[in-house]
């Protein structure tokens, strides 16, 4: 079975920026090499969009992502 391909989510080429424009309450997936998946909604990015709040799906609380912490993002809905 083919994984499917995942966009990195830090470091956008134009702009350098770590992470792409996400709004608060956007729905967010982000998964690491490992296959550990994290979905829920932005809570908020910090300044500098290093650091990214989730709140996590079914309740799960919240969880900072840092942008070097080697997760991608899997898909965002605009």
């Amino acid at each position: 079975m083919a994984r499917p391909i995942h966009h990195r989510a830090f470091i956008d080429p134009e702009n350098h920026q770590v992470w792409p424009v996400l709004a608060k309450n956007d729905p967010v997936a982000l998964i690491n090499d490992r296959g550990w998946r994290l979905s829920g909604r932005v809570e908020t990015l910090s300044h500098d969009r290093q650091c990214l709040w989730i709140q996590l799906d079914s309740g799960m609380g919240r969880q900072l992502i840092h942008h070097q912490d080697g997760f991608v993002l899997e898909h965002t809905a605009h």
